[in-house]
């Protein structure tokens, strides 16, 4: 059973550790990504913001499905269906990728990524990171477990009961 802190709504939120990892992965991300906007040009930065807003309705598509529990996922599928869809337009819209090729994709799930990671730190939200921004939008928190922040949140908790112990 996952114990951790709850906000008022009554859900789980990321403890501490997890929140700050996230947050400083996130700048870090962003800090990769932005100055590549000012290097590029308008074609590539547009290209990008594109396929960006296309991750975003592909997300909420998906918090969609997950939180009106249209079909049962679990929430380690959820996580390789959303680390999945990042990586798929990472790779396809790598420079000589086989759909883009100009590292529109890389731009876009970089920076996605890292916008996704800074909100889940904001807003304390636990498991899947490129689930945040939806859940934002939807103000309700998507189940879906992150193969990274969710294994570590797990041993936070874990540690923090055993130190209060």
């Amino acid at each position: 059973m996952n114990v951790g802190p709850l906000d008022s709504q009554g859900a789980r939120r990321a403890p501490p550790g997890g929140r700050v990892l996230r947050i400083l992965v996130g700048l870090g991300l962003m800090a990769q990504a932005t100055p590549v906007y000012f290097h590029v040009d308008a074609g590539l930065a547009i290209g990008a913001a594109l396929l960006m807003l296309g991750l975003l309705v592909v997300y909420s598509l998906l918090h969609v499905v997950v939180s009106g529990r249209l079909v049962a996922l679990s929430p380690g599928l959820g996580a390789f269906v959303g680390l999945g869809t990042l990586v798929a337009v990472y790779l396809a819209g790598a420079p000589g990728g086989p759909l883009l090729g100009r590292g529109e994709g890389e731009l876009a799930a970089g920076t996605f990524l890292g916008v996704s990671l800074l909100v889940a730190g904001v807003r304390a939200d636990p498991g899947c990171e490129v689930m945040s921004i939806p859940s934002a939008l939807f103000r309700k928190r998507a189940e879906l477990a992150c193969l990274v922040f969710s294994p570590l949140d797990a041993l936070e908790r874990r540690w923090r009961r055993k130190r209060a112990a």
